[in-house]
Protein backbone atom coordinates (compact mmCIF):
# COMPACT_ATOMS: atom_id res chain seq x y z
CA UNK A 1 0.00 0.00 0.00
CA UNK A 2 1.47 3.26 -0.67
CA UNK A 3 1.83 5.76 1.49
CA UNK A 4 0.24 9.20 1.37
CA UNK A 5 2.64 12.46 1.71
CA UNK A 6 2.09 14.68 4.21
CA UNK A 7 4.33 17.89 3.31
CA UNK A 8 4.96 20.81 5.52
CA UNK A 9 6.75 23.95 4.97
CA UNK A 10 8.56 25.70 8.47
CA UNK A 11 9.77 28.55 7.89
CA UNK A 12 12.07 30.58 11.22
CA UNK A 13 12.54 34.63 10.38
CA UNK A 14 14.45 37.08 12.05
CA UNK A 15 12.97 39.98 13.32
CA UNK A 16 15.62 41.16 15.50
CA UNK A 17 16.64 44.40 15.70
CA UNK A 18 19.24 44.92 12.49
CA UNK A 19 16.47 43.67 10.37
CA UNK A 20 15.58 47.63 10.46
CA UNK A 21 14.49 48.33 7.61
CA UNK A 22 14.33 45.25 5.66
CA UNK A 23 10.59 44.79 6.96
CA UNK A 24 9.19 45.80 3.79
CA UNK A 25 11.46 43.63 1.65
CA UNK A 26 11.02 40.69 4.15
CA UNK A 27 6.78 41.34 4.13
CA UNK A 28 6.59 40.87 0.42
CA UNK A 29 9.18 38.48 -0.45
CA UNK A 30 7.43 35.80 1.96
CA UNK A 31 4.26 37.18 0.93
CA UNK A 32 5.13 35.96 -2.82
CA UNK A 33 6.74 32.97 -1.79
CA UNK A 34 3.50 32.27 -0.15
CA UNK A 35 1.25 33.09 -2.88
CA UNK A 36 3.41 31.26 -5.41
CA UNK A 37 3.16 28.09 -2.90
CA UNK A 38 -0.97 28.94 -2.99
CA UNK A 39 -1.05 28.74 -6.82
CA UNK A 40 0.14 24.59 -6.76
CA UNK A 41 -1.93 22.48 -7.17
CA UNK A 42 -1.97 19.09 -4.18
CA UNK A 43 -2.05 19.44 -0.02
CA UNK A 44 0.74 21.22 2.22
CA UNK A 45 1.02 22.86 5.40
CA UNK A 46 3.08 25.97 6.48
CA UNK A 47 4.14 26.46 9.84
CA UNK A 48 5.88 30.05 10.33
CA UNK A 49 7.62 31.39 13.15
CA UNK A 50 9.09 35.10 13.42
CA UNK A 51 12.28 35.28 16.47
CA UNK A 52 14.17 38.25 18.37
CA UNK A 53 14.58 37.89 21.97
CA UNK A 54 11.46 35.33 21.81
CA UNK A 55 10.12 33.37 19.50
CA UNK A 56 6.02 34.00 17.97
CA UNK A 57 4.81 30.94 16.06
CA UNK A 58 2.10 32.77 13.59
CA UNK A 59 0.52 30.06 12.13
CA UNK A 60 1.34 25.87 13.14
CA UNK A 61 0.87 23.33 10.60
CA UNK A 62 -1.73 25.60 8.44
CA UNK A 63 -2.79 24.76 5.18
CA UNK A 64 -1.01 26.22 2.75
CA UNK A 65 -4.21 28.03 1.03
CA UNK A 66 -5.42 29.37 4.60
CA UNK A 67 -2.09 30.68 6.18
CA UNK A 68 -2.54 34.65 6.60
CA UNK A 69 0.09 36.77 4.66
CA UNK A 70 3.11 38.90 6.76
CA UNK A 71 1.82 42.55 7.83
CA UNK A 72 3.65 45.12 8.84
CA UNK A 73 1.77 44.30 12.22
CA UNK A 74 2.79 41.33 13.15
CA UNK A 75 6.46 41.71 11.43
CA UNK A 76 8.58 44.68 12.60
CA UNK A 77 12.09 44.58 13.74
CA UNK A 78 13.07 44.91 17.73
CA UNK A 79 15.32 42.81 20.02
CA UNK A 80 18.15 41.02 19.60
CA UNK A 81 18.70 37.20 18.18
CA UNK A 82 18.02 34.08 20.05
CA UNK A 83 18.17 31.88 17.42
CA UNK A 84 18.76 28.68 18.87
CA UNK A 85 15.50 29.31 21.36
CA UNK A 86 13.52 29.37 18.30
CA UNK A 87 15.45 26.62 16.41
CA UNK A 88 14.42 24.59 19.28
CA UNK A 89 11.05 25.96 20.33
CA UNK A 90 9.79 25.29 16.43
CA UNK A 91 11.09 21.96 15.94
CA UNK A 92 9.30 20.50 18.92
CA UNK A 93 6.09 22.17 18.05
CA UNK A 94 6.66 20.68 14.38
CA UNK A 95 7.33 17.54 15.72
CA UNK A 96 4.48 17.18 18.31
CA UNK A 97 2.27 18.02 15.48
CA UNK A 98 3.15 15.32 12.95
CA UNK A 99 3.39 12.55 16.16
CA UNK A 100 -0.46 13.50 15.79
CA UNK A 101 -0.74 12.01 12.66
CA UNK A 102 -0.89 7.68 11.59
CA UNK A 103 2.07 6.45 10.89
CA UNK A 104 1.38 5.19 7.32
CA UNK A 105 1.68 9.03 6.29
CA UNK A 106 4.87 10.03 4.97
CA UNK A 107 6.18 12.97 6.62
CA UNK A 108 8.39 15.46 4.60
CA UNK A 109 9.54 18.38 6.23
CA UNK A 110 11.24 21.33 4.35
CA UNK A 111 12.65 23.91 6.96
CA UNK A 112 13.45 27.81 5.81
CA UNK A 113 15.81 29.91 8.62
CA UNK A 114 17.02 33.02 7.59
CA UNK A 115 19.02 35.47 9.98
CA UNK A 116 21.54 38.18 9.67
CA UNK A 117 23.02 38.08 12.96
CA UNK A 118 24.78 35.29 15.36
CA UNK A 119 22.92 34.05 18.24
CA UNK A 120 22.91 36.45 21.23
CA UNK A 121 20.15 35.89 22.85
CA UNK A 122 18.66 32.26 23.59
CA UNK A 123 17.99 30.83 27.48
CA UNK A 124 16.31 28.03 26.85
CA UNK A 125 18.57 26.26 24.29
CA UNK A 126 22.38 25.93 23.59
CA UNK A 127 24.57 24.64 20.66
CA UNK A 128 24.85 21.70 21.81
CA UNK A 129 21.37 20.75 22.03
CA UNK A 130 20.73 22.57 18.53
CA UNK A 131 23.25 20.35 17.06
CA UNK A 132 21.66 17.36 18.53
CA UNK A 133 18.11 18.57 17.14
CA UNK A 134 19.25 18.98 13.71
CA UNK A 135 21.39 16.13 13.29
CA UNK A 136 17.82 13.75 14.57
CA UNK A 137 15.92 15.79 12.08
CA UNK A 138 18.12 15.62 9.27
CA UNK A 139 18.59 11.75 9.92
CA UNK A 140 14.89 11.71 9.49
CA UNK A 141 15.27 13.17 6.31
CA UNK A 142 13.83 16.78 7.15
CA UNK A 143 15.72 19.52 4.97
CA UNK A 144 17.19 22.34 6.43
CA UNK A 145 17.72 25.32 4.52
CA UNK A 146 19.60 27.71 5.80
CA UNK A 147 20.60 31.43 4.86
CA UNK A 148 22.46 33.91 6.86
CA UNK A 149 24.15 37.61 5.70
CA UNK A 150 27.88 36.86 6.40
CA UNK A 151 29.93 34.04 6.23
CA UNK A 152 30.19 33.77 10.02
CA UNK A 153 26.64 33.25 10.18
CA UNK A 154 27.20 30.19 7.38
CA UNK A 155 30.23 29.02 9.16
CA UNK A 156 28.65 28.45 12.36
CA UNK A 157 25.34 26.97 11.01
CA UNK A 158 27.75 24.65 9.81
CA UNK A 159 28.99 23.83 12.80
CA UNK A 160 25.71 22.79 14.18
CA UNK A 161 25.39 20.39 11.41
CA UNK A 162 23.30 21.72 8.87
CA UNK A 163 24.57 20.41 5.65
CA UNK A 164 27.05 22.93 3.57
CA UNK A 165 25.00 22.74 0.43
CA UNK A 166 21.94 23.90 2.69
CA UNK A 167 23.82 26.55 4.06
CA UNK A 168 24.11 30.27 2.02
CA UNK A 169 25.23 33.64 2.30
CA UNK A 170 22.66 36.11 1.37
CA UNK A 171 23.16 39.98 -0.01
CA UNK A 172 21.72 41.99 3.20
CA UNK A 173 19.93 44.02 0.99
CA UNK A 174 16.48 44.16 -0.90
CA UNK A 175 17.65 41.84 -4.24
CA UNK A 176 19.40 39.45 -1.17
CA UNK A 177 16.01 38.73 0.47
CA UNK A 178 14.06 38.63 -2.59
CA UNK A 179 16.61 36.04 -3.69
CA UNK A 180 16.58 34.27 -0.66
CA UNK A 181 12.52 33.52 -0.26
CA UNK A 182 12.57 32.73 -3.79
CA UNK A 183 15.27 30.05 -3.44
CA UNK A 184 13.21 28.46 -0.49
CA UNK A 185 10.06 28.74 -2.71
CA UNK A 186 11.73 26.61 -5.43
CA UNK A 187 13.12 24.03 -2.97
CA UNK A 188 9.67 23.90 -1.26
CA UNK A 189 8.14 23.18 -4.73
CA UNK A 190 10.62 21.03 -5.68
CA UNK A 191 10.29 18.81 -2.52
CA UNK A 192 6.68 18.93 -3.37
CA UNK A 193 6.64 17.73 -6.81
CA UNK A 194 8.97 14.44 -5.48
Amino acid sequence: MLKTKMIEMVCILDKSGSMYEKEKDTIASYNHMLEKQKEKEGEAYITTALFSDTCKILCSHAPLCQADALTEKNYYAEGNTALFDAIGKVFCQVEQVLEQYEKDREKKVFVFIITDGLENASTEYDQAKICQLIDEKQERGWEILFLGANRSVVRMAQMWGIKKENTIEYTNDSRGITKSYELAGRRFTRMREM
